[in-house]
């Protein structure tokens, strides 16, 4: 990854990545699929699993009893925050999560 754009994009690419394995492994229980690719202008990074239900960012809270979940679910919040696009789509029995990170200009 750090071959396809300015090295300080790679901390952002590595746990973009990480964030969104993560979310794949535990809420799809099942093999997942990571297909990293360069443009231009930006990486593109595609994570494709065999959950149907799109991931859904929680809403962030000061107390665990506002939000039982509060633990987890940030991980797709961090992924806002660092990439410059990021959706879901059905694919086939699962679905694919897509992320763009833009290349910063030099």
């Amino acid at each position: 990854m750090s071959a396809w754009g300015p090295a300080e994009m790679s901390d952002t690419l590595q746990l973009i990545v990480s964030e969104v394995v993560t979310n794949a492994l535990i809420h799809a229980g099942s093999d997942v699929d990571v297909r990293p690719r360069a443009f231009a202008d930006h990486v593109g990074l595609e994570v494709r699993n065999s959950d149907s239900h799109p991931p859904v960012p929680s809403p962030l809270a000061l107390c665990e009893e506002e939000n039982p979940e509060a633990e987890h679910g940030c991980g797709l919040l961090v992924v806002e925050a660092l990439a410059g696009l990021w959706n879901s789509s059905p694919n086939g029995r699962g679905m694919t999560v897509s992320v763009e990170v833009p290349i910063p200009e030099t």
